[in-house]
């Protein structure tokens, strides 16, 4: 009786290619999804201190206007008060 394999040694190799391409696609896929997880990572990191600065920069804005506001109350309420005392009855 004669032995015959039960797999051929061209059957292994397939096997063996259609492995390491599976494997090789694999990486590659995981490289450019973790490369393009940090590029976006890196995006919303720009963007949010963009934003930070915008919001800062507006925060100035409001201030120096609130003390410009302020100061030109204080003046109308010297003004008012300075009317007052003339028109007083005393």
């Amino acid at each position: 009786m004669s032995k015959t394999p039960l797999i051929s040694g061209e059957t292994l190799k397939t096997f063996g290619q259609g492995a390491l391409g599976a494997i090789t696609f694999g990486a590659y896929y995981q490289y450019t999804s973790n490369k393009m997880m940090e590029l976006n990572n890196e995006k919303i990191e720009i963007r949010h201190k963009y934003l930070e600065n915008q919001y800062k920069k507006e925060m100035n804005e409001m201030e120096n206007n609130n003390k410009i506001l302020n100061e030109k109350l204080k003046k109308l309420e010297q003004i008012v008060s300075s009317q007052n005392e003339k028109n007083s009855w005393w």
